[in-house]
């Protein structure tokens, strides 16, 4: 097997107190307990609710994958995949990438992209459909099954990269 980029790091954002938002976390937790050959060397974060915080963990590494819910209007539990210039871009047919965090992530990177170089970055954002008022550590049927569905996207990601 090609020796893999140790320059990839993953990012899970969200808010376990909050349901489905905290889709991101939940996947960045599942990848840490895996023990697979494309993950050893990964640099794999839990960066919760972390705003333009976020710009600081974008540094040192060439590709990033960020891995969050969105509020769009495609189904819940769908997953959507955003690079490039996507990502700079909040008027998607999908209806928006909107994080249901302060800040949402097209709008970190378009600050990021005037105040650092950026590496490449990929955005799997987990549709919940909007966010609940009442406290909640779980997630939703859907949200929990988008869980499982991402995870090969995410190792497909890091094997490619590894092969560039």
């Amino acid at each position: 097997m090609p020796e893999l980029n140790p320059s990839v790091r993953i990012i899970g954002c969200g808010n376990t107190l909050m349901g489905d938002d905290a889709v991101g976390v939940r996947i960045v937790e599942a990848l840490k307990k895996m023990e697979l050959e494309p993950l050893e060397g990964i640099d794999i974060l839990d960066a919760g609710v972390c705003g333009l915080d976020i710009l600081n963990l974008l540094e040192g590494v060439d590709k990033v994958i960020i891995v969050d819910s969105i509020i769009g209007n495609t189904k819940k539990g769908s997953i959507l995949r955003f690079e490039g210039e996507d990502l700079l871009n909040k008027d998607y047919e999908h209806g928006g990438i909107f994080s249901a965090h302060d800040i949402c992530i097209s709008d970190v990177l378009v600050i990021g992209k005037h105040v650092q170089d950026l590496p490449e970055i990929l955005v799997f954002g987990i549709e919940i459909g909007g966010i609940k008022e009442e406290l909640s550590m779980d997630l939703s049927l859907e949200t929990l099954a988008a869980v499982d569905r991402v995870i090969p996207y995410i190792i497909e990601e890091i094997v490619g990269t590894s092969q560039d």
